[in-house]
């Protein structure tokens, strides 16, 4: 089917990225056989303007970040913070909260956010948006929540930023009566075809993508960590083995990756942002430039 064919409701979208902070690592560790000069690298926050609402995919890092890396429990999560992926962030400028603020919005205007997994670096700014909808993949969650002691900084999982926190959370699994593109199941969020979300299991139990159709048919898909740096994608490299087992990324990870390889060439226009692609800034300008 042609893409122009595809019967959306046209609301009105604008998509802004946003890095909460960046990192800064040896290339081999994120892509296997690579040298080990230093990369910089967004941690990427998308928002996506709908009519008069805000979607957010990922929150990336958060204003509690310094405090919820405080116990002994989370202090190998806080040395790959500091020591591993050497972040440079500042709470009162890079904070997702604070930089919409800048661009006239409050935390209260996001109606909806989309948790691609639950790692620290996406889902830490969970509690900066107390009135909005989360939507997250149930196994995701039940993979995350049952875990305790050392497989949770394994994991890159910090508990105290969802669990327990009071937030509207609506778990939701993807439907296989539904198959989208060259995936067995899919989650329309809006019932409009806009909005597409898909399992991409590998670098966590239940991380979801997201397709995104704009009325003017420009189409993304907005991959979370399914590969870090585009090489990961475009030659189909795996992360190194000492970054596989920092993460504990499991086997589905090669094919969630060639998925997205045989979508990237089946559909050459389709463009394929993932949230630590060091061409970003550059590829894409950051808020408060936008596209549509």
């Amino acid at each position: 089917m042609r893409w122009g064919r595809i019967p959306l409701r046209r609301c009105h979208l604008k998509v802004y990225f946003f890095a909460t902070g960046f990192g800064s690592v040896a290339k081999g560790l994120f892509v296997q056989g690579a040298d080990w000069g230093n990369v910089r690298f967004p941690i990427l926050s998308v928002l996506i303007e709908r009519d008069n609402d805000l979607v957010l995919f990922d929150t990336g890092i958060g204003t509690r970040i310094d405090q919820e890396m405080r116990p002994p429990l989370y202090w190998g999560n806080l040395f790959f913070h500091r020591c591993i992926m050497r972040t440079q962030f500042m709470p009162q400028r890079d904070t997702l909260v604070h930089q919409l603020q800048r661009l006239g919005f409050q935390p209260s205007d996001v109606k909806n956010v989309i948790i691609s997994h639950l790692h620290w670096d996406h889902a830490g700014g969970m509690r900066d948006f107390p009135d909005a909808h989360f939507i997250i993949n149930r196994k995701e969650w039940n993979f995350a929540t049952q875990l305790a002691g050392v497989q949770l900084y394994k994991n890159a999982f910090i508990k105290e930023q969802f669990c327990e926190s009071g937030l509207d959370i609506e778990l939701i699994e993807t439907d296989p009566r539904k198959p989208f593109k060259n995936f067995s199941a899919s989650y329309d969020l809006f019932g409009d075809g806009s909005m597409v979300l898909i399992d991409m299991p590998g670098h966590s139990p239940g991380l979801m993508g997201l397709y995104v159709i704009m009325p003017s048919g420009r189409r993304f898909l907005f991959s979370a960590d399914t590969f870090y740096f585009p090489e990961g994608l475009e030659q189909r490299i795996p992360k190194s083995k000492l970054m596989q087992s920092l993460v504990s990324e499991g086997p589905e990870a090669g094919s969630s990756i060639d998925r997205v390889y045989e979508l990237m060439n089946s559909d050459p226009e389709l463009e394929i942002v993932g949230s630590h692609d060091y061409r970003i800034p550059g590829r894409y300008e950051l808020a408060p430039v936008y596209y549509q």
